[in-house]
């Protein structure tokens, strides 16, 4: 993979953050897609290793058995076409938003957020960093426990396969959460001794992709305020979704992570 220069973090929460609140204001299901389309080509473009690129794998999976799981809820109730659409497209919202997660996850690096973050907030950017590692070190975690498992001429598969995963996993889990207990107690963290750190400078390309992130997501917002625009199809009866071009520009801008990924060298 090619070596990209690093993002500013806050970039990308800003971006993050402004995709999910477009997904979050809609159930179309023209601008829900195009969001997962968007969220593959920032992902493709700005992939940090290949532990967070499987991670990004993970968390699409999750998210059409979310949209699958949420439609299948219809039939808890009274099952018609218009109930199903309205719960297929609530569905594809929530899955939406966990792919843009899942993005954002596969391109950050979460100890980048400990490192910026001010001296008093430095304990929940730590909780937060810890958080958006669990899905990758697991990930890279079964990855190396099934390769131990294929050295040692181990087939396990099916449900058999999830006590012989688990249990290394876990145990290998433990391990790193101790030796990173250590590291931190070694450097002072919580004793008024924090490593100092160069402060990562803001540049262009990171400036374009918090300005079409917010820009994405005030444009949005005032067409939920405003109501200039249909951002939730009817269902009873099932009509085609209008979308106004001004919204299709707005989530083409989230984009823009993509396209400044495509043009570094």
């Amino acid at each position: 993979m090619m070596d990209r220069p690093s993002i500013h973090p806050v970039a990308w929460i800003v971006w993050a953050t402004s995709a999910g609140f477009v997904a979050f204001v809609t159930t179309d299901p023209v601008y829900l897609l195009l969001l997962w389309g968007v969220s593959w080509f920032v992902y493709a473009s700005h992939r940090v290793d290949p532990e967070h690129a499987r991670s990004f794998r993970l968390f699409l999976t999750g998210a059409v058995i979310a949209v699958a799981l949420r439609t299948a809820l219809v039939f808890f109730g009274t099952v018609s076409v218009a109930n199903t659409s309205f719960s297929f497209l609530e569905g594809l919202r929530l899955g939406t938003i966990l792919v843009i997660f899942g993005t954002f996850n596969a391109i950050t690096d979460p100890f980048g957020l400990v490192r910026m973050a001010p001296r008093h907030f430095h304990e929940p950017a730590l909780a937060a960093a810890l958080a958006l590692s669990i899905a990758p070190r697991t990930v890279a975690g079964v990855g190396r426990v099934r390769e131990a498992q294929r050295m040692r001429g181990i087939r396990v598969r099916g449900a058999r396969a999830l006590p012989a995963l688990a249990v290394p996993v876990l145990e290998r889990g433990m391990e790193e959460a101790h030796t990173l207990a250590e590291s931190m107690d070694a450097r002072g963290h919580g004793a008024g001794r924090r490593s100092r750190y160069r402060p990562q400078a803001w540049t262009g390309a990171a400036l374009l992709i918090a300005v079409g992130g917010v820009g994405a997501a005030a444009i949005f917002l005032a067409a939920s305020v405003g109501g200039w625009a249909v951002l939730h199809p009817q269902t009873s009866p099932i009509v085609w979704p209008q979308t106004a071009p001004l919204l299709l520009g707005a989530t083409a801008l989230l984009a823009v992570p993509g396209l400044v990924g495509l043009a570094e060298p």
